[in-house]
């Protein structure tokens, strides 16, 4: 196996399908039917055409992130009754033969109208067979997820990918990715589990991936990314999972779905275990929607959202045992501008190892509503810039509305509270920051505050407003700050007790 799905094969040229179809014409004893299926593949050189405006440079990983961690993949064992390749001495002898057998190949490599029955493990699939009819192909193809009328519709295992949960099949995948074209619907057999052993690129804009009921596992964690750079693309139902996580991992190959691409579309996607980020939005990607997306046992955060990334929409996310925070807008000075424009409705956070729940550490017009956040180390929520070594943007008109932050900051090394605004980047300014409407409980007895605003060394907040807020068997005080200023408290409950209000702007 290549250590990358770059080494995988050029689909032939249409100068070499007509060559073969000239070859075979003079050969005697090859049947019609046969030719007219060499010259059927004709067709499929301007299949693997497509539109090919995608593989700009949000499709290559940086050289630096490119270089960490670097491992060759490994190839899981052949099941013992699976047939190896035949050797060269088992080719056929013959021009006739060697004729007949590369006619074979170009078929196999042609698309067929529908899927081919699913392989059971440990077994090879069946070579090239005569055309079945409507009835059978009916009867044999695997049930597939309802697709919309009018699509172009093909299975990634007529690429060659066999879903047993045994054999690698990163090379079949990647070569579904990058040969059909734009406006394909790509689907993943349902019940199938199918093994990567190296980062999986998918750069064509306009696809539309069906994974309802399917399995990707990446069995190499260094390089157990999907990377979605292309424009307009959807993925849909698929579970990426992890086989192993020994340690955690920060660069873009180990991000487990990461999407750079513009106008993505996530939906009922779910990620069970990660090497670091769970869900990676970066790059400046634009338009994005991530919609009912689950995220369990990452190595860092659930949802990471960084990079620039602006004008998106995350709705409904839940993660699990996160570990970091569970939902996270980051934006580091490195990356030139600070993410912009998104709004993060109704995320349930279920725990966390190390971390906060919901933050923003950096960005522009943020905003969280509905939220439910349960037993989070670190604080519950927290928003504002973080200094060295992170050097962040500063959170700037950021808006959380409403829900729960229930069993917080149960670290006792971590004094963060139920809620935090918080300055660390000096020269900087949070400012316009407002948290209302949240039920807060529980939260760890010994930590200094239930909500708490503070600026760092050098660093400057302004106009925080903290608004009916209902406190429950909290930490030691409700509030406290040393920018009193800068903050105005109002409605504030603990305990059934009113908080006296600060109007200090």
């Amino acid at each position: 196996m290549p250590a990358s799905a770059q080494d995988l094969p050029d689909e032939p040229a249409r100068g070499d399908t007509a060559r073969r179809w000239g070859t075979a014409r003079r050969l005697a004893g090859v049947s019609t039917a046969l030719l007219l299926c060499v010259a059927a593949v004709t067709g499929t050189a301007a299949w693997a055409g497509g539109d090919t405006s995608a593989a700009d440079a949000r499709a290559a990983d940086p050289p630096a992130a490119e270089a960490t961690a670097r491992t060759a993949p490994t190839t899981p064992a052949l099941a013992r009754d699976q047939a190896p390749a035949p050797s060269r001495a088992q080719a056929p002898a013959t021009a006739a033969g060697t004729a007949a057998a590369q006619a074979g190949q170009a078929i196999a490599r042609a698309l067929p109208s529908n899927p081919p029955a699913s392989t059971a493990p440990g077994t090879t699939s069946p070579g090239p067979a005569s055309a079945p009819t409507a009835a059978a192909a009916a009867s044999t193809a695997p049930a597939m997820a309802a697709l919309p009328a009018g699509t172009r519709t093909a299975y990634v295992d007529q690429f060659g990918a066999v879903g047993n949960g045994v054999t690698d099949d990163t090379r079949a995948l990647q070569r579904a990715f990058d040969t059909v074209p734009s406006g394909t619907t790509l689907v993943f057999r349902p019940g199938a589990t199918y093994l990567h052993s190296d980062v999986l690129r998918v750069t064509r804009p306009g696809l539309t991936l069906v994974g309802t009921g399917s399995t990707l596992t990446a069995t190499e964690e260094t390089r157990s990314a999907v990377h979605v750079s292309g424009d307009r693309v959807s993925l849909t139902g698929l579970t990426l999972t992890l086989a192993t996580s020994t340690q955690r991992f920060h660069a873009y190959e180990q991000m487990k779905l990461r999407v750079s691409g513009d106008d993505v579309v996530l939906r009922d996607v779910h990620v069970r275990g990660a090497a670091a980020a769970g869900i990676y939005v970066g790059n400046g990607a634009a338009r994005f929607l991530l919609d009912r997306v689950t995220v369990t046992d990452s190595r860092a955060d659930g949802v990471h959202v960084t990079g620039g990334a602006r004008d998106g929409r995350v709705v409904s996310p839940v993660t699990t045992n996160t570990g970091d925070d569970g939902v996270a807008v980051v934006s580091y000075r490195a990356d030139g501008r600070p993410v912009e424009r998104v709004r993060i409705s109704s995320p349930r956070v279920n725990g966390t190892t190390w971390g906060r729940g919901i933050s923003v550490v950096g960005g522009t017009d943020i905003t969280y509503t509905d939220v439910d956040v349960r037993d989070t180390d670190a604080g519950g929520v927290y928003l504002g810039s973080e200094g060295d070594p992170y050097w962040t943007f500063p959170s700037v008109r950021v808006l959380v509305d409403g829900g729960r932050v229930t069993g917080a900051n149960t670290n006792p090394d971590k004094d963060h509270g139920a809620v935090i605004v918080y300055a660390g980047n000096p020269g900087t300014t949070t400012a316009d920051v407002t948290v209302r409407r949240l039920t807060i409980a529980g939260t760890r007895a010994t930590a200094p505050w239930d909500v708490g605003v503070l600026a760092g060394p050098g660093a400057t907040v302004t106009r925080v407003t903290l608004t009916d807020l209902t406190l429950t068997d909290g930490a030691r005080s409700p509030f406290w700050t040393n920018v009193p200023a800068a903050v105005r408290l109002v409605g504030v409950r603990d305990d059934g007790v009113a908080v006296a209000n600060r109007l200090g702007w």
